[in-house]
């Protein structure tokens, strides 16, 4: 028979073993803890870039100046007038009055003078008058600042003197004139060129072949104005004509003898009166 401190010990490694878990099956929690998770298995990622690719099909979106240029494009154009929009006899002499004690006058052309710059304050749909070239060339003098300010104008008359005409073989006729609508949207301006030279520089015609040219070219001008009066809309039509002193810049014509021509001119039926002469 075992003595009481025999039995203690015994009892010890009893409680020992069971702490252990000695001679114990293992549970089945026991084997899930031991198994690896699942949140630990390395899954595939998704494939989120091919998902955001626009499929082949798929036009890319036109850029915003192509649409821009797109909606411009269908703008209707302003007509510009020249010497083939005249009647060929358009400037015949008009008939003399039977009873000449009866006849009137003839009226003549009006020029008013005026200091200062021609392009500042000018009203919308003013005509401005420069002397020109027939090969489309606004390189020097006034007609330089004109291409700084209208360059659309500029490049619709170097077509008209280049493109439609050829400056070697079929020039634009001295003597005749150009009315270049607004086209520019910073000054809606007309343009107006008279034809009074062939070339320019040192190879400019003579002063007398100027002058004879400057009287056609000026009546040719009201003419066209006339045309504009007839046919644009009211809000499109010229308002005042203003000029510089035509000629007697890189043409070295004497401003006089210009003026002279200018104030002989006898008005017809439907033209204007009246030209601003603007000197700086």
């Amino acid at each position: 028979m075992a003595s009481p401190q025999e039995k203690n010990i015994a009892s010890y490694f009893q409680s020992e073993s069971k702490g252990n878990g000695k001679g114990k099956k293992p549970t089945q929690n026991s084997q899930t803890a031991a198994a690896p998770t699942s949140s630990k298995v390395k899954q595939p990622e998704p494939q989120t870039k091919a998902k955001e690719k626009r499929p082949l099909s798929s036009p890319p979106p036109a850029p915003a100046a192509k649409r821009s240029n797109t909606a411009t494009s269908s703008a209707p154009q302003r007509k510009h007038y020249a010497y083939n929009d005249l009647a060929s006899d358009w400037n015949d002499k008009p008939k003399e009055p039977t009873e000449k004690g009866d006849a009137d006058p003839p009226k003549k052309l009006q020029i008013t003078h005026h200091k200062g710059d021609m392009f500042k304050d000018a009203p919308i749909n003013c005509l401005l008058i420069h002397a020109c070239n027939t090969q489309g060339h606004w390189g020097a003098g006034i007609a330089k600042l004109f291409r700084s300010k209208y360059p659309k104008a500029y490049a619709a008359h170097h077509a008209y003197c280049a493109k439609e005409h050829s400056p070697t073989t079929n020039p634009v006729p001295c003597g005749t004139s150009q009315l270049l609508a607004p086209v520019d949207a910073t000054h809606k301006h007309w343009i107006g060129c008279v034809f009074t030279s062939a070339r320019y520089g040192k190879k400019k015609d003579k002063p007398a072949e100027i002058l004879k040219s400057t009287k056609t070219a000026m009546e040719m001008v009201l003419e066209l104005v006339k045309c504009v009066d007839e046919s644009e809309e009211e809000a499109d039509k010229v308002s005042t004509i203003r000029m510089c002193r035509i000629n007697s810049g890189m043409f070295g014509v004497p401003w006089v003898d210009t003026e002279e021509v200018l104030t002989g001119i006898v008005l017809r039926e439907g033209w204007r009166g009246e030209i601003e002469v603007w000197e700086y």
